[in-house]
This record gives structure tokens, C-alpha cells and sequence, in this order.
């Protein structure tokens, strides 16, 4: 590389996304994150107040750039120090006292940098506090990259787990990757992998067609191609979830139900990247049995999992534990049994489920993997 190709400055993509309302600025590239407190001048016109939000695990360096440049840009910037962060309302109260002692209003902006469980509680936070205050973030990890901030996590509440559900509330996103994990054999790229695949699943066929032909180019490491990739899943991850039919957006559950089930009852010994891909191979085969799916989506969908490295379980399951565990986790969010199945490559609907069907599945599915 010669010098002025060093010298040169990183550029980053840039892409609109729909959320509910309105629309969020995203950013994509590697070594970009200078650029971002220019980005948020120009948003914020005339400077006011800046909460920059990090968790522990966020790079000391990172933070100083982002705290250093938004000084520079005429920002009154205060450092909010969130240490180890749960997801819960003690931490969005946690979090409303410091925006409140750091004197944070509606014309101000928060800057969060953190994984899934920072940014949503930011988001939590910004959606209501003085009525809605303006959140940026810097995610840290692929995960919370691909969803924190058009669909953020729920949080955890009256003894259960991701039970407050929110929509988005981010504004501005900055993905760095040169914060990011970009390793497609780990667990955070695997995880993230799958849920581009339900993403474009849930979105249309185009978009599921757009990920087959770049799963290769992913599975291989392609920066180019996850930048791209990472600007096409957020979109259509923000149209789905800020849809007018609810019906669409609860597409967005497509595995997730098996997957949490599954994970539950091996006690963890299943990676959620796992879990997640095993659950959408699950939820296709019963759109074949229920002949809303085509045997030759169902093989695509297996397909291009594996291509982009996702096993399936190696671990033996108990069948009737499994179903169990599945219609709890459907009742407790739903009076009704309903499981989100395909119907074609990019169209999910949820498809009421009988006990029998689900038995008859489970059974098969357990009986395929190792026996105890």
C-alpha cells in the first residue's frame, strides 16, 4: 500500500433505514468511527448536550475517540460509565438517573456504545425520556449489529425473560468493523449469520435471493460482502418490524420459539447460533407438512444455513421435554398456539399448531441426533 493510499480516509456506506415513523441513518465500514460526531453535528445543528453511554467491554480507545470528537464538534459531552448492564427496568432507571444528573433533554443526543443489552436499554430509555430523546449507537458486536437497532431486545421483567417488548428508537447507527468480531467460524458471526437468514426469510424473496448469492462470499470472510449484507438485513429487518400489519412483523419470530426451547431444555449446551438455524429448519419442515412450503424451498432454506457454517445439534434431546417446552414458551406471550412457518422463500406467517403436529416433529427431530 503506498503512503497516500494510508493516508486515505476510511468512507462509509450509507444507507436509510425505515422504522417506525421515521427513518434511521446507518453507517457501515471499517475504521469509521472518527466520522460519526461530524455525522451527529450535522443532525443536531446547532450543538447541545451529548451522553456518551458505554459499557465495560467497550474499547477504552473507542470511547475517547468518539468523546474527544464530539468535543471537537462544539458538543457539552458526558461520560456515563454503565459498568456491567443487565436488561432490565433497574437498569433503564439506572440509566434515566444519569441522563437526569448529566442534565439530558429532548434537543440533546445519546451515544451508546455497547452489545444487544446496552443499546436496548438505551433505547428503552430515549423512547420516553422528555418524551423522546434522539439515540445513536456504535454496537459491539455482530449480533446487536444486525438487530439492536430496529429491532432491540425486550427486557426482562416480573421473573420472565425479554418480556417488555419496544420498538426502535435509534436514529443513527455507526457500524464499525474494525469494532466487530468478523470471525465466521465464532459464535457472534455464526449468530449473526443466522439472523440474516431469517431476516430475508421473513422479507421476500428478493432479499432471500441477494443473501444466497453473497452466503459464499460471507462464509469466506468478505468484508465487502458484509458491509452490503449488513446494509440490506437492516432494511429489511426495519420494514418488517415497523410494518402496519402485524401480521409481518411477527414473522420476525421464525425460529426463535424452538430455538429458546431448545436452548432450554440442553441447559445451554446448544450455541444459540445453533439453536436459532436448527429452529428455522424445524419451522420449514412444518410448512411442508402443513403444504404452505415447497420441498425445494425447504432444502434452499437448509442450504444456505450451511453454507454459512451453521450445524445443526449434536447433542441428544428428549422429544417430549422439547414439545413441552415449546408450548410454554408460546403461552406465555400468546393464548394461542401459533408458530411462525413459511410459506414460500421471504414470506413467514404465524400457522396455528396442533400438540399432534408438534409431538409427531419433535419426535423426528430428536430421534435424528445423537441417542443418549
Amino acid at each position: 500500500m503506498s503512503d497516500g493510499e494510508k493516508d486515505t480516509p476510511a468512507r462509509s456506506a450509507r444507507q436509510w433505514v425505515v422504522v417506525r415513523g421515521t427513518s434511521m441513518d446507518l453507517r457501515v465500514g471499517a475504521g469509521i468511527l472518527s466520522e460519526f460526531p461530524s455525522i451527529l453535528r450535522s443532525a443536531a445543528g446547532r450543538p447541545h448536550a451529548c451522553a456518551l453511554v458505554h459499557e465495560a467491554a467497550a474499547p477504552e480507545e473507542a470511547v475517547r475517540v468518539l468523546h474527544d470528537n464530539l468535543c471537537d464538534q462544539g458538543f457539552r459531552v458526558s461520560a456515563l460509565p454503565l459498568g456491567e448492564v443487565g436488561c432490565n427496568l433497574s437498569e433503564v432507571e439506572r440509566l434515566s438517573t444519569m441522563l437526569r444528573d448529566a442534565r439530558i433533554t429532548a434537543d440533546d443526543i445519546v451515544l451508546a456504545v455497547g452489545g444487544l443489552e446496552t443499546l436496548s436499554v438505551a433505547s428503552f430509555a430515549c423512547s420516553s425520556w422528555c418524551g423522546g430523546t434522539r439515540l445513536a449507537e456504535v454496537p459491539l458486536d455482530l449480533e446487536s449489529a444486525v438487530v439492536a437497532a430496529t429491532t432491540p431486545r425486550a427486557l426482562d421483567a416480573a421473573g420472565l425473560e425479554r418480556i417488555l417488548a419496544q420498538e426502535a428508537t435509534a436514529r443513527y447507527t455507526m457500524i464499525d468493523l474494525d469494532l466487530v468480531d468478523f470471525d465466521p467460524a465464532s459464535e457472534e458471526t455464526r449468530l449473526a449469520f443466522a439472523l440474516m437468514v431469517q431476516t430475508a426469510m421473513c422479507d421476500s424473496d428478493r432479499a432471500f435471493g441477494k443473501l444466497w448469492d453473497a452466503a459464499d462470499d460471507l462464509a469466506a470472510g468478505d468484508v465487502a460482502a458484509l458491509v452490503t449484507q449488513l446494509q440490506e438485513t437492516l432494511k429489511g429487518r426495519g420494514r418488517i418490524s415497523s410494518a402496519t400489519s402485524a401480521a409481518l412483523r411477527q414473522s420476525l419470530e421464525f425460529g426463535t420459539t424452538f430455538a429458546d426451547a431448545l436452548v432450554s431444555v440442553t441447559g445451554g449446551a446448544v450455541s444459540r447460533s445453533t439453536a436459532l438455524a436448527d429452529g428455522m429448519r424445524f419451522a420449514s419442515r412444518l410448512g411442508v407438512a402443513q403444504e404452505t412450503l415447497s420441498i425445494d424451498d425447504m432444502l434452499a432454506v437448509d442450504e444456505v444455513l450451511e453454507r454459512l457454517g451453521l450445524p445443526t445439534t449434536s447433542v441428544p434431546v428428549d422429544a417430549d421435554a422439547l414439545a413441552a417446552r415449546i408450548r410454554e414458551e408460546r403461552f406465555l406471550r400468546s393464548s394461542r398456539f401459533m408458530l411462525a412457518v413459511p410459506r414460500a422463500l421471504g414470506r413467514v406467517r404465524l400457522a396455528v399448531m396442533t400438540d399432534e403436529l408438534i409431538e409427531e416433529h419433535t419426535g423426528a427431530w430428536c430421534a435424528s441426533r445423537p441417542q443418549p
